[in-house]
């Protein structure tokens, strides 16, 4: 199930968690913010290799992370300035539970642990960066092999099995194929000839 699915799949449930914070007056930028700040406290707690703290702080993470956009649009909320805090706190909580495992793998005897999660990391940012970039000049690229979903998931996974050296090289992997995927189709839809056409 791509990632846009399974928003259209999750919203009825996410309305319904989000009604009571709405009720409540809790502003999405809050939300935004909180799960930035939950998601950061796992890659601390995954460097210090207190695993399943991390995977709490992670799962509640996630679950601001999904919340805010609903409760935005619930609320009438919505604005460009908090799709823009979202979007950068998220790129921060990336780099967070990332250097978070190359830390705790480094710890556990693999010397090139930061620099595997600092290569993964890269390819995250990659993958929202080509992205940001096609949209800024009118192409949508929101599918992949790898979208923050599929990312979000894996990183759980690592969490709760600790095997962080096989999942933090997939997911290097993926996230780089990904940001691959997205540039070249940018390429082609920004190569065609009907858009330079006056």
């Amino acid at each position: 199930m791509s990632a846009e699915r399974w928003r259209e799949f999750a919203e009825p449930w996410l309305a319904r968690l989000t009604r009571p914070l709405e009720r409540w007056g809790i502003h999405p930028n809050a939300l935004t913010v909180l799960g930035f700040l939950l998601s950061t406290g796992a890659g601390l707690l995954a460097g210090l290799d207190l695993r399943w703290g991390a995977v709490l702080l992670w799962t509640l993470g996630g679950l601001c992370d999904a919340l805010d956009g609903t409760l935005a649009r619930l609320s009438g909320k919505a604005s460009p300035a908090g799709a823009f805090l979202d979007s950068t706190l998220d790129r921060y909580s990336d780099a967070a539970i990332l250097l978070g495992i190359g830390a705790a793998w480094q710890r556990a005897g693999m010397a090139w642990g930061g620099w595997i999660a600092g290569v993964a990391l890269l390819g995250a940012l990659m993958v929202s960066y080509t992205r940001a970039r096609g949209e800024g000049l009118g192409v949508s690229l929101r599918e992949g092999l790898f979208t923050r979903l599929e990312r979000f998931l894996l990183i759980l996974i690592a969490l709760l099995t600790g095997w962080y050296g096989p999942l933090l090289i997939l997911f290097a992997v993926l996230a780089h194929l990904t940001a691959l995927q997205r540039a070249w189709r940018a390429m082609q839809t920004l190569s065609a000839p009907e858009r330079h056409q006056p």
